[in-house]
């Protein structure tokens, strides 16, 4: 067992080794997107209390509202989203597959391709070159290219995958899978029926709400379970509870969730039948949710005491509670007639921010700070920055659902006493910017990341004094440990 334990701790350098400038690109492309988009968000959500925010510029077509917010709205979702999720996805995969990662020069060149695709996409919307549908806001002039350097990225897992050195696969290799391979499929059926050979009328709709529910069901959340599946038993030292049900469970998550978009649009001007469907998928997500549960929750109590101290671990544990909530959010939203009440209110883009940040992003957090010191070879270079970092996510979390949960709550109830419009938008104002006000708490949390992370990442220099330890626990010694059942 003892020649067994350096054996492994050299493999794990030398997986660590292959994958270091690609995961660190790709973090440093997410970071920077993280903040000139959360910028962006916060500038377009000004602007719905204090509209003359920006008055020099209000000759700028570039910092209408419209505009900010679709741009915002994109580079936090390709932009953080999917630089930041790869990243965690192909050092798992790595680690998981027991496998070094290959060509990382090409990897890289592929990442920064997407990128500059993407910041031209969001230059293209803020000079107006949108288009009306959520999360397609990019020209069309972009589409080829974000498939071709997308699959220039994704085709690493799989790769690496398949030159896997162990014959376990283990659940978090099946949610990654499942997003890698999901997207390109969502993406290109979304681009064609709705500007290659378009479809008209309602069917537009219907297709646009397949594919936003398709990247937060199918990508967020997936890439979330798999960085949970993997360091949750990985900091705590305990095995996953009832881990032979976690195949069952990724499996009825995902069939349900590609049939659930059509609860989007609950009273509608579409057939009955497709809101009936997306709600009754969203009701059958229950078991998928309860198997999660049962993996989770006894793990976490057994393993607490010795995780606590564990920034991953909080981050982890913060995104575990905020699946577990956007699911019960989003079976609210199934139900006709809440849904009807709140159709036109803040509920459902609070639903959609649960799983993107809440769940998703805390999840990446918590992800970056195991990977990055391990990468680097160095520890986090401020403990007082991830401590800033981890309580003002907190704080910005817990605000916005409450303040937006409650607004979006009172905006419903007044719409439906059919109060003027005009006295709801006053009502709403001082919810709108106690949002902004989180919004900005997050922001400030983000620069504190990013600081923290180019200084640790990019600084070859160990500077003096104290400095925050290793995030977490040491990596246990056997690649057999890698796994979720270990």
């Amino acid at each position: 067992m003892n020649s067994t334990v350096p054996n492994a701790r050299a493999e794990q350098q030398e997986i660590d080794a292959s994958a270091k400038w690609p995961v660190l690109v790709f973090f440093s492309q997410a970071i920077a997107w993280l903040i000139i988009g959360g910028a962006l968000q916060l500038i377009a959500a000004t602007q719905l209390h204090t509209p003359d925010f920006l008055g020099f510029l209000s000759g700028c077509e570039w910092f209408t509202y419209g505009r900010v917010s679709a741009a915002a709205n994109v580079l936090l979702t390709y932009g953080w989203g999917f630089n930041a999720g790869l990243g965690v996805a192909l050092w798992l995969m790595a680690r998981l597959s027991a496998a070094a990662l290959r060509h990382g020069g090409w990897l890289i060149a592929a990442c920064k391709a997407w990128n500059i695709t993407l910041g031209l996409g969001a230059i293209g919307i803020l000079v107006g070159g949108t288009t009306s549908f959520d999360l397609l806001e990019m020209p069309r002039w972009v589409t080829l290219m974000m498939l071709v350097s997308y699959a220039a990225m994704g085709v690493w897992a799989i790769t690496t995958f398949s030159v896997r050195n162990i014959d376990n696969v283990f659940a978090s290799q099946w949610y990654i899978f499942g997003a890698v391979l999901w997207f390109p499929w969502l993406f290109a059926v979304a681009q064609t029926m709705l500007f290659g050979v378009p479809t008209h009328g309602v069917v537009q709709a219907i297709v646009d709400a397949w594919y936003v529910n398709g990247i937060h069901g199918l990508w967020f959340t997936p890439l979330a379970l798999a960085a949970a599946y993997y360091f949750v038993p990985k900091i705590t030292g305990q095995p996953i509870h009832n881990y032979y049900l976690a195949g069952i469970g990724f499996w009825w998550l995902v069939v349900c969730t590609a049939f659930a978009g059509g609860s989007r649009l609950i009273g509608g001007p579409v057939p009955a039948w497709v809101a009936t469907l997306g709600a009754v998928a969203n009701y059958l997500l229950i078991p998928a949710v309860v198997i999660i549960f049962t993996n989770f929750f006894k793990t976490l109590a057994a393993g607490f005491g010795r995780a606590k101290g564990s920034v991953t671990f909080k981050f982890i544990f913060l995104s575990i509670v905020a699946f577990f909530f956007g699911a019960v959010l989003n079976l609210v939203l199934s139900n006709r007639g809440f849904a009807v009440d709140t159709q036109f209110t803040l509920i459902p883009e609070l639903r959609d921010w649960v799983i993107s940040y809440a769940c998703f992003s805390t999840a990446m957090f918590g992800a970056a700070y195991f990977i990055v010191p391990r990468l680097a070879g160095r520890p986090w270079h401020s403990s007082a920055l991830v401590a800033i970092h981890f309580w003002l996510t907190l704080l910005g979390v817990v605000a916005l659902v409450v303040g937006v949960g409650y607004a979006g709550s009172e905006q419903g109830r007044l719409l439906n006493s059919n109060v003027p419009f005009a006295d709801i938008t006053a009502a709403l104002k001082p919810w709108l910017a106690f949002r902004t006000v989180a919004l900005m708490v997050l922001l400030v949390g983000h620069v504190a990341f990013a600081l923290n992370f180019f200084w640790t990442a990019f600084n070859t220099v160990l500077a003096t004094g104290p400095k925050a330890e290793f995030a977490n626990p040491p990596a246990m010694a056997t690649t057999a440990s890698e796994g979720q059942h270990a």
